[in-house]
């Protein structure tokens, strides 16, 4: 981060007080930052918008209180990007090795995947009615339409913060659900 940057930034003290025109040019000035640190580690897509979301919501309603200095900003951000992004990756590679690739040929991995979708969607239909009606409409808008949580919250209404919030609420009570579905 350049001296500028520092400069130009929301203010330190602003953001401790939660002032929301503070915490939307904290979000601008970091977002693409904090972004692309995740998509180098998870690969662009919804992987990454979700981890850098939670970074950046964490920091501006829990973190920001800690922080001393505004230069510390750039790091902490760096640093909650690479070792959230790298244990979202560990916690998908554990899946994975489930099922060793060299294991099972093209032909019966799909079949297994069709057959695993075809147990799945009754359970997942079950779980979604038990989220509000705007949940499952940002939820559609967000996996279905590839709508950034931005984008989102104009159509729905709501920050990207409140939108960030509310897609990693409402896929945990849908993760939550289906385990319970599953056993």
């Amino acid at each position: 981060m350049h001296m500028g940057d520092v400069q130009q930034g929301p203010g330190l003290e602003a953001l401790k007080r939660g002032d929301p025109a503070a915490q939307e040019r904290f979000w601008t000035l970091h977002w693409d930052r904090v972004y692309a640190t995740c998509a180098r580690i998870l690969g662009y897509g919804a992987d990454a918008s979700d981890v850098a979301t939670d970074i950046l919501h964490d920091f501006l309603f829990t973190y920001v209180q800690n922080i001393e200095h505004e230069r510390a900003i750039v790091s902490y951000l760096r640093l909650m990007a690479t070792r959230r992004s790298l244990r979202r990756r560990r916690g998908a590679d554990r899946h994975r090795e489930l099922v060793p690739e060299s294991v099972v040929d093209e032909d019966a991995r799909g079949a297994d995947v069709a057959a695993h979708t075809q147990l799945l969607l009754p359970r997942l239909s079950d779980c979604l009615e038990e989220l509000t009606p705007k949940a499952q409409q940002v939820l559609k808008l967000r996996f279905a339409g590839e709508l950034t949580t931005e984008r989102i919250g104009q159509l729905v209404g709501g920050s990207k913060q409140y939108i960030g919030k509310l897609i990693r609420q409402s896929t945990e009570k849908l993760r939550v659900c289906l385990e319970s579905k599953a056993s």
